[in-house]
């Protein structure tokens, strides 16, 4: 009876050491699932809705404009347009990546909650547990500074754009006997990269 007792107290006692050698870390994949929710929170707050139609906006008017556009226009007018076009690259850009971002940090948050009750519970062995935690807090602070910089790229996307616009409408205006075209509706999708 006392040697099963003592073996009972000592498989006990290697299952709690198991569980609480990674506390440390435990802690800093917690934390850091935290700072990824945070960052999600901010990406999923901008307004998708308000960026496609930015974005249907950009598309018709540029199209008018490159179709339609035979003079020349002022130099205030060209940097507005030229900037113009830029926005519209970062809100397709964002249209059509958002859904892969946000999958990758929902899989990235799921991750770290998994990875950190594994540690906690000593469901992984010492060798494995040094290269999971590497990788999935290196996928995460990739996942963060992502959103983070796409986040913070929309916001000043949407800012600037509603500066350049009446700009870009006067343009379109005075190229259409004083009235705006009806928006187009387009596709989402980036177009393959040339190598």
């Amino acid at each position: 009876m006392k040697f099963i007792l003592f073996i009972a107290t000592v498989f006990m006692l290697f299952s709690c050491k198991n569980g609480n050698t990674y506390t440390k870390q435990v802690k800093e994949l917690d934390s850091l699932k935290v700072v990824l929710q945070e960052a999600v929170s901010n990406f999923n707050a901008i307004d998708s809705v308000k960026c496609y139609k930015n974005y249907s906006e950009q598309y018709t008017y540029f199209n008018f404009i490159r179709k339609n556009l035979k003079d020349t226009i002022s130099k205030t007018e060209a940097e507005n347009l030229q900037m113009f076009v830029s926005l519209g690259k970062n809100m397709l850009n964002y249209l059509a990546k958002k859904p892969k971002w946000a999958q990758e940090a929902n899989i990235s948050l799921k991750q770290l909650t998994d990875l950190s009750y594994d540690l906690k519970n000593g469901n992984i062995e010492n060798e494995e547990a040094v290269d999971f935690i590497l990788k999935e807090k290196t996928q995460a602070f990739k996942i963060i500074d992502e959103l983070k910089t796409n986040t913070e790229l929309m916001r000043y996307s949407l800012e600037t754009f509603t500066n350049t616009l009446p700009t870009v409408e006067n343009i379109v205006k005075k190229l259409n006997n004083g009235n705006l075209p009806e928006l187009d509706q387009p596709q989402i999708r980036l177009k393959p990269k040339k190598h």
